[in-house]
């Protein structure tokens, strides 16, 4: 079948090209610190006759147009423009933005591109300075493991048959390892993951690349989810106690490798001695009435109704926890062995903390002074190791959350999982169809980076699925082809990447609980062409710090076609894709933008089939291709 061909790129404002006449990026040498200011660098094409070049910047939140001075003539047509860019002496966050005035009209440029009028602050190019993410962060590959189906390590561990009655749910189960799931009582089968289990698969896990694991809960807790704890000061036994936990993160930071674990300080389970709503504990939980001294922990609807308490949207086996109550706020955040600071040490030293639902904590019911109590842990994490990475959960827009001065990065659904979704499975968080172009892909991923600080983008953890999703192989129908296509970009795209256990191996499931099924250990059963993508591609972005935290730009978005670079001083990558399952892509690419890099030499293939031709590329059917241009 005949390639598909786009039409070549002459007009420098096409969206499909390189795309812009103005070009800035947060990385040297276009921004470049020294004690109270930055030298900022504009590239501004010729063709725009300019007049007068502005960096337009709010020190005082007043707006200040600082004139810009030529500096070279640049590499090809680009012109080079400098100013230095005072910092907002009375907030962390610096922001600034550029106006072009040419002969009879004005351009603007802000983090999401090109604009006709002044834009919104919110898409303003932003500084933060006094804080900063874990410098660690970008350079890793992380790895979500749901522990209780990733490996039974220590059989001594395994739940007991009958061991205890979970709620109305019945009696736990103890199944054979890999048997199929229940899907109407799923919470209460119990396989044998503990954390021996992971420890003693540290060698596989080096094996594919990986350098970072994020954990599940793994406190006590009735369910295997464990997402309804009822003691955070204890590993759960069935995971092998705290022993096995301080073993497991000592083991890793030999290695040199890194550990989150899953805070859940929303709610806790209404086993725990806080609540005790079936009496299984020995205390007077808040739901055995007022004169429970954790009775405030709550809140109730109707104090004369113990069964009012407000739950995490309606789930009565968690309550949600009122943080605003001054022994809570010691026991989570504030006191020296704070559960928040208690991990994070001798002898568990984990290196930070994934936090559910964080977005909801609050002082009372309705997330209160959300921000207050994040500040709160964001505290005890950095008081007990300032390097330690503090990670949200957000499913949605989660901006507000991210711009440096609470969370260090969130888990990337909205600005990477869910775009993705939409342009390679074609549906949405909530399994509507949904389809869109390489443009509109382009447009929601540059919408997200374009309200967060550069430094955060780098810290985003971007995923395919997790736990709470379908397995995204099983979106695609288990097309090989688009899979390996979303590991490309999972693995290049700005953010740190995150593998759900098994999607390496070709682990199929829909949503919970079937995409937490037992790890199968059995080769013969694996998809090993994937795995070795994986590995490959894991590889790739090791060796290529440009790939880590380079700046990025995107150089072609149309149709079934999508071409992004990752560049910093050193090094320059192209990454592109075809997501047309039946007819080569033929992609024409401007100059210009290699030009102003100074990047217009040889290209060298580092994985897939692309051809590339005087700037000319072509893709096969759902193929890729990575280049450098260093």
């Amino acid at each position: 079948m005949s390639p598909i061909t786009a039409s070549p790129i002459t007009d420098l404002s096409s969206a499909a090209a390189s795309g812009q006449r103005l070009l800035h990026w947060q990385i040297a040498p276009y921004l470049v610190p020294s004690d109270h200011s930055y030298l900022v660098t504009l590239l501004l094409h010729s063709s725009l006759n300019a007049k007068q070049v502005f960096l337009r910047a709010e020190p005082d939140n007043e707006e200040y147009l600082l004139p810009m001075t030529l500096t070279s003539a640049g590499a090809g047509d680009w012109l080079s423009y400098q100013a230095e860019l005072p910092l907002n002496p009375a907030e962390p966050t610096t922001v600034y933005c550029f106006k072009v005035v040419t002969e009879d009209n004005q351009l603007w440029l802000d983090a999401a591109g090109e604009s006709p009028h002044m834009p919104m602050r919110e898409q303003s190019f932003k500084i933060v300075v006094g804080v900063a993410p874990p410098a660690w962060v970008p350079q890793q590959v992380f790895y979500q493991v749901f522990v209780e189906r990733f490996n039974n390590g220590d059989p001594a561990c395994d739940m007991a048959k009958g061991a205890y009655q979970v709620r109305h749910q019945g009696p736990v189960k103890a199944k054979p390892w890999g048997e199929p799931i229940d899907g109407d009582n799923p919470n209460t089968e119990f396989y044998g993951g503990d954390l021996v289990g992971v420890k003693n698969k540290l060698d596989y896990l080096q094996s594919l690349g990986v350098t970072a694991l994020y954990l599940n809960p793994v406190f006590t807790s009735p369910s295997v989810h464990k997402y309804d704890i009822e003691d955070y000061e204890n590993v759960d036994l069935n995971f092998g106690g705290n022993q096995a936990l301080a073993a497991l993160t000592d083991d890793m930071h030999q290695r040199g490798m890194k550990i989150l674990l899953d805070a859940v300080f929303n709610h806790c389970s209404d086993t725990h001695p806080w609540f005790n709503r079936w009496g299984t504990q020995d205390s007077i939980g808040a739901h055995q009435g007022k004169h429970s001294p954790y009775y405030d922990y709550f809140t109730f609807m109707d104090p004369n109704n113990p069964d009012s308490e407000f739950c995490w949207q309606g789930s009565k086996a968690i309550p949600v926890l009122n943080l605003g109550h001054p022994e809570l706020k010691a026991y989570f955040f504030d006191a020296p062995d704070a559960i928040t600071r208690r991990w994070m040490q001798p002898p568990y030293n984990v290196d930070g903390w994934r936090v559910d639902v964080i977005h909801m904590m609050g002082e009372g019911p309705h997330a209160d002074n959300n921000a207050k109590v994040l500040g709160q842990m964001r505290q005890a994490i950095k008081e007990t190791n300032p390097e330690g990475y503090f990670l949200g959960e957000h499913f949605f827009e989660n901006t507000r959350w991210t711009q440096g001065e609470l969370e260090d990065g969130a888990m990337n659904y909205y600005g990477f999982a869910l775009p993705l979704r939409a342009f390679l499975a074609k549906q949405d968080v909530n399994y509507h169809p949904h389809q869109l172009s390489a443009a509109q892909f382009d447009a929601w991923l540059r919408q997200t980076r374009s309200r967060t600080p550069y430094a955060t983008q780098l810290c985003q953890l971007n995923l395919l699925d997790t736990h709470d999703t379908a397995r995204f192989f099983t979106l695609l129908n288990e097309d090989e082809g688009l899979m390996k296509l979303a590991v490309v970009l999972l693995m290049t795209y700005p953010g740190v990447p995150c593998i759900y256990y098994g999607d390496e191996t070709g682990m199929v499931g829909g949503n919970d609980p079937y995409n937490r099924a037992c790890f199968d250990w059995d080769e013969a059963h694996w998809n090993h062409s994937l795995w070795r993508h994986y590995q490959q591609m894991i590889a790739l972005r090791q060796q290529t710090p440009a790939l880590q935290a380079g700046a990025y730009h995107t150089l072609y978005a149309e149709g079934d076609g999508f071409v992004f670079a990752r560049f910093d001083a050193e090094q320059c990558c192209v990454i592109a894709i075809n997501r047309s399952a039946d007819r080569p892509l033929t992609m024409a690419l401007t100059a210009d933008f290699m030009a102003a890099l100074s990047k217009a030499g040889q290209w060298s293939l580092l994985v897939g089939e692309g051809i590339n031709k005087d700037g000319v590329i072509t893709l096969p059917a759902t193929g890729f291709a990575v280049w450098d241009l260093s």
